[in-house]
């Protein structure tokens, strides 16, 4: 079995895809940094931008665990959000991208 993650992002944003990564290993940081200061509504804004962004881009992951840390938001769940942001944290590092013209 292997620990990486395949997701298939169409060639035609393969450009993009690298800074698109990037801005989520920031949020990851933003995320934690607004729990600190028990900014809910920081957390909750950065995850639903990542929720709207991520199918976008072809990463579903990401939407669904920035809607799951919006949820986490509005009900004011540190300890939810952390955990989540550790497994968005972890996502990002296993990822593997195939562009969907490569075979």
């Amino acid at each position: 079995m292997s620990d990486k993650f395949i997701v298939a992002v169409d060639a035609q944003i393969a450009a993009l895809v690298p800074r698109f990564l990037a801005n989520r290993t920031a949020d990851v940081d933003k995320i934690r940094a607004a729990l600190a200061g028990a900014d809910f509504e920081a957390v909750r804004a950065a995850a639903h931008a990542m929720k709207g962004a991520g199918g976008s881009y072809g990463f579903t992951e990401i939407s669904r665990l920035g809607a799951a840390m919006e949820e986490g938001a509005l009900r004011r769940d540190a300890a939810a959000i952390t955990g989540l942001a550790a497994s968005l944290e972890e996502y990002l590092g296993r990822i593997e991208i195939k562009f969907a013209d490569e075979r």
